[in-house]
């Protein structure tokens, strides 16, 4: 569960101030699945991305990279936080516990005494977190397992896709606010949320193999692949994959048919797990009748 509700919070990343300096390789090539929607004066490519990468892959290039340059407009999740100081309040407002509960009444001893322990390994203060609401625990975890697993943010392709529109002047916009955002996070169940720490205490080295497995289908391209692994690890947590995938889904493939209405050309980039799968956005779109192709290349 930790790992995706580190997807579905790109912009926490920066927001924790975290440093990673993973080791520098040669370039590996990577192609990921890319989508199109298009009519006689308008075209929306789907692409989908993964927040932390490692430095040594090269993907945007080939038809990433043309679709990307023959597009007017990037519309990602969120809009780039520049200033992580900004989610401070929000951070105050939906991320600390409302009835001034700590991790250690919602957790049993035993499980408590296996989070501390993790936090530690990791490298988090377990005693500050303690006010906090476990889905912003278990993102700021992840972040930071991903980032010592040689995971970088700044490699993620959010980052990437955000500085090439800022350097070639394209129009950024986003589907969600950071303040929707976390209002979605914290409204997952907190049974559900705790499964995610309880993933932390126990479950680590599985959760980061899981995660270098769904990039390695990822940089191949097999969106299908990464679908199967993903609605396998949902099967725990169906509440929160309905908040954060499903409902999402909708209201996004509603806001992408109604683009359809006016010309130019749009690179949409969110997160893989959207664009896999029963109810993906491509799915949607196709049920409303518009034809989604995958470019091959």
């Amino acid at each position: 569960m930790f790992r995706r509700l580190a997807a579905s919070a790109a912009a926490l990343s920066a927001a924790l101030g975290l440093a990673c300096t993973p080791a520098l390789a040669a370039p590996r090539d990577a192609d990921p699945a890319l989508w199109v929607v298009r009519d006689a004066d308008t075209t929306i490519y789907l692409f989908g991305t993964v927040h932390f990468l490692p430095k040594d892959l090269s993907w945007f290039d080939e038809a990433v990279a043309d679709a990307f340059n023959a597009s007017d407009e990037l519309r990602m999740e969120l809009l780039p936080v520049d200033d992580p100081a900004s989610l401070a309040p929000l951070i105050m407002k939906l991320a600390v516990d409302p009835q001034g509960r700590t991790m250690a009444q919602k957790l049993t001893p035993e499980d408590h005494a296996a989070y501390v322990k993790a936090m530690n390994e990791v490298g988090l203060p377990a005693g500050q977190l303690e006010p906090l609401e476990p889905w912003f625990i278990s993102v700021q975890a992840a972040a930071v397992m991903y980032m010592k697993a040689g995971m970088d943010p700044k490699s993620g392709s959010e980052e990437v896709l955000t500085q090439a529109a800022r350097k070639s002047g394209k129009r950024i916009t986003a589907f969600e606010t950071p303040e929707q955002q976390f209002s979605m996070l914290d409204s997952t169940p907190e049974a559900e949320q705790l499964r995610g720490i309880r993933d932390i205490a126990y479950r680590r080295d599985e959760s980061l193999a899981m995660m270098t497995r769904l990039i390695d289908h990822w940089t191949r391209g097999e969106a299908d692949e990464t679908g199967r692994l993903m609605n396998e690890e949902m099967k725990s947590t169906p509440e929160t994959a309905r908040i954060l995938l499903t409902e999402r889904n909708a209201r996004w493939a509603k806001d992408l048919k109604a683009r359809m209405d006016s010309p130019g050309a749009v690179f949409v980039a969110v997160g893989a797990g959207h664009l896999t799968g029963k109810d993906s956005v491509q799915d949607l779109l196709a049920r409303d009748g518009l034809k989604v192709e995958r470019v091959l290349y």
